[in-house]
């Protein structure tokens, strides 16, 4: 009987003995494998998550100044205004701004900051309530009236800016978290302006609340988002600050990232723990369930992706994708000129349609007009909308600086035709600036400023034309004479 039982030993130390050596230094290898790989994938989500809420929380803090400069430029609220009417301010500015806009408070200013309206979640307050919040807007209302801001309050004046000047910060309003923006009072119809620097004042507050933050849970399929004033975390929370004008935190927007890395791992532990003594069955089922989860997560980045570098209105591409395909393009481009070109475009009248048919027809009419553009360009054009009625247009592989101006009188020709919104139809123009590189623009910062200074011009001269930068002085002329002039600085058409 003995010789059976050295027999059988030798077999579990010869055979299975190394087997089953294999198999624990394989699993342990798989398992090593899968903790590193939860680690690395739970961090670059963390990361992703991140970034797309900070690009995120800026364009709300852009949406918040685009707001205030829309209810900013009304000539019968400063009509009100001059003629001490606070019940229309509580009727028709205030509700305006609550409703539409989500401001939470709104304060009218005289030239001296004397509040002379005030309103709170829509309703009329005492204007003196104005004083809790004063520490916080002066320093906006300092910044606004630095010569800069007042320049750029006079080119709006003087109908060479689509949009009187606006400042913003973030800050705490009552322990909450809050935009604050400030903007000059004015009308479209020049003459009721007041004069430089006396000019009343338009202050709003827009609360970062639960719906704010309910809003970016959903948008980007986050839990626990929550809006504070302290940076201390709770568990598994991870944060973002928010900082005012002076660089500091003021406010951190919490949530509770994702963890796909874990959710795989408690999805495969069963199966792991079935599948023991079948090494390929667990091999096997590890690299399905990887792959899966993977796939998953890709398209799940795929998607948020999207979402933060594209307009959710057009559909077009957002300030962020043009600024990744600015440096991009910048970074392949060869030193002859010209082979690259930017397209800055603002729509004029836009805001006619929005005042006289609603929001809903402008909007409508910001989403034909990314059409129309679209037919008109190249499949290596990119067409994005940087916010409210403005458009910019990276044209690549161009030859000359004909390519550009070819393309933008085919703009014109597409957006000047009739829009149908509803029950109404408009008519709209679009001002276009251009300039080339790297004959008129040697870094991305100069190609972006020649652009604006050209579609400025644009619409000084007339608006629904274009305007090409082409150096330090400005001139406009025909084709062939601007052959004769190759040393003028700005060269503008209209549209033919």
């Amino acid at each position: 009987m003995s010789a059976p039982k050295i027999s059988t030993w030798r077999y579990l130390r010869n055979v299975v003995g190394p087997i089953a050596l294999a198999f624990l230094v394989t699993v342990g290898a798989v398992a090593g494998f899968v903790l590193l790989s939860i680690d690395h994938t739970d961090d670059a989500m963390l990361t992703r998550q991140s970034t797309l809420l900070q690009l995120a929380l800026h364009d709300r803090v852009l949406e918040a100044g685009y707001a205030q400069t829309d209810l900013a430029a009304w000539d019968e609220a400063l009509i009100a205004y001059q003629d001490g009417d606070t019940e229309w301010f509580a009727e028709e500015f205030g509700t305006e701004g609550f409703d539409y806009y989500h401001q939470s408070r709104i304060y009218v200013l005289d030239s001296d900051l004397t509040p002379f309206f005030a309103m709170r979640d829509g309703g009329e307050i005492a204007p003196t309530s104005f004083a809790a919040i004063q520490p916080l807007i002066s320093p906006l209302i300092q910044a606004l009236r630095t010569e800069e801001r007042q320049a750029a309050l006079s080119a709006y004046k003087a109908g060479n800016r689509e949009a009187p000047p606006v400042q913003t910060d973030i800050g705490l309003v009552d322990g909450q978290p809050a935009i604050l923006s400030v903007a000059p009072l004015v009308a479209e119809d020049h003459n009721l302006n007041a004069a430089p620097g006396m000019e009343p004042l338009y202050v709003a507050v827009t609360m970062l609340d639960a719906t704010v933050a309910n809003d970016l849970a959903d948008r980007y399929l986050l839990s626990g988002v929550r809006f504070d004033d302290d940076g201390t975390l709770a568990t598994h929370e991870a944060a973002i600050a928010l900082n005012n004008a002076q660089g500091e935190p003021a406010v951190w927007l919490k949530w509770l990232p994702d963890r796909p890395g874990e959710s795989i791992l408690s999805d495969t532990l069963p199966a792991l723990g079935a599948a023991l003594l079948v090494l390929t069955l667990i091999i096997g089922l590890l690299l399905r369930n990887l792959l899966s989860a993977s796939d998953q997560l890709h398209a799940e980045r795929a998607d948020a992706q999207h979402r933060a570098l594209h307009d959710p209105l057009t559909g077009l591409g957002n300030r962020a994708l043009f600024r990744d395909r600015l440096d991009s393009a910048f970074r392949t481009m060869e030193h002859t000129a010209p082979c690259l070109a930017l397209l800055a475009l603002d729509l004029d009248r836009f805001k006619q349609v929005n005042d006289n048919y609603g929001h809903e027809a402008g909007d409508e009419l910001l989403r034909q007009v990314a059409s129309r553009i679209i037919t008109v360009l190249r499949p290596t054009d990119t067409l994005v909308r940087l916010g409210g009625d403005e458009f910019a247009i990276l044209q690549t592989g161009i030859t000359s600086a004909e390519d550009a101006t070819g393309l933008a009188n085919r703009i014109l020709s597409a957006v000047r035709a009739p829009y149908h919104l509803g029950d109404n139809v408009a008519e709209i123009g679009v001002s276009i600036g251009i300039v080339t590189a790297p004959d008129h623009a040697r870094s991305e910062n100069e190609l972006v400023t020649r652009a604006d200074d050209a579609l400025y011009r644009a619409k000084a001269g007339g608006r629904n034309r274009y305007c090409v930068h082409a150096g330090d002085r400005a001139a406009e002329d025909t084709p062939q004479r601007l052959q004769d002039r190759v040393g003028d600085a700005m060269i503008a058409r209209g549209a033919a």
